[in-house]
């Protein structure tokens, strides 16, 4: 039996397959938000779903139980897949939000193929979201990278740019590697988080992708909710912080290092990690920082 469950079968043109995965490849669940929000905004058509039991440990991904009314009903993680028909475009689009598996990477890839050859994809987009050493208090930047010219224009990114990096990945680095072996044009955007913000969900970096997919795709989303709420979110975190003076110092320091940077765009290519400090390394410069301050604030006082 397949892991994939097609429910329906709507009558696509060219769809493209817009995809995103909780866990690792999602900072501030900026990426998974994303494309939830596409699903609940256009009323899209919940058409399948990839079976959840070969793919978690569930002691990892707990189940959820709920009343519906006056019963228990329990919620599994869920790999939900729906569509949408946009006929104010020349093609249409198919979301996949789903949680990064814990088990059977190639049976779970291979299960996502499956829905690009039954609907006859024309490409994939990847959404993810990484923790970087960016300020909180400026637009959040989304790199982007293609491996076909005519979605790395769509994208408005550079289409010979090569990812030099190597290391550990994650299931968005395997798709993306998995489509160019089937020659299925893929592209993928990363938001950059600032690794020091510690509220999740973080919805400025959702409205950060979702305006890059209207720019490049013309979706014409409807943001305005979704802007209002991140302002509030953006103002929360800058209460946060001030209200806490060894994180403000080090904001203000990144801040300052962005500003001096600023023509050095951080370049993402098919992995979030590529040109980018180890997150370990960030925590443990930050910690540094933080003792350095607590030092000389000892230091003057005595």
């Amino acid at each position: 039996m397949s892991d994939l469950n097609i429910t329906s079968t709507p009558d696509l043109r060219r769809p493209l397959l817009i995809t995103a995965f909780t866990g690792w490849n999602d900072a501030g669940e900026a990426a998974s938000a994303a494309v939830r929000f596409m699903h609940r905004r256009w009323r899209a058509e919940t058409i399948g779903n990839i079976d959840p039991e070969n793919f978690y440990d569930f002691t990892q991904a707990r189940p959820k139980v709920r009343l519906e009314r006056g019963e228990r009903v329990i919620d599994w993680p869920s790999n939900v897949i729906s569509a949408k028909r946009l006929d104010h475009l020349d093609r249409d689009v198919i979301l996949l939000a789903g949680i990064e598996p814990h088990l059977a990477w190639h049976t779970y890839v291979e299960a996502i193929f499956e829905v690009c050859q039954t609907f006859d994809v024309s490409g994939i987009l990847t959404l993810g979201a990484l923790l970087a050493e960016v300020s909180h208090a400026r637009p959040v930047r989304v790199n982007g990278s293609a491996s076909d010219d005519d979605l790395a224009r769509t994208l408005a990114v550079d289409p010979n740019a090569r990812s030099t990096y190597q290391g550990p990945t994650g299931i968005v680095g395997v798709i993306n590697q998995m489509a160019r072996t089937k020659n299925i044009p893929a592209g993928s955007l990363w938001a950059n988080m600032p690794f020091y913000v510690q509220r999740t969900p973080n919805p400025k970096g959702t409205l950060a992708i979702l305006e890059k997919l209207n720019t490049s795709f013309g979706f014409d989303l409807t943001l305005h909710d979704l802007e209002v709420f991140a302002a509030r979110f953006e103002a929360q975190v800058a209460t946060d912080i001030e209200g806490n003076p060894e994180v403000a110092a080090y904001a203000r320091r990144v801040a300052d290092q962005v500003d001096e940077d600023d023509e050095d765009q951080i370049d993402i290519e098919m992995e979030p990690e590529n040109e980018l400090p180890d997150a370990g390394e960030m925590v443990d410069e930050l910690e540094r920082f933080l003792r350095e301050q607590r030092n000389d604030s000892g230091g003057a006082s005595s």
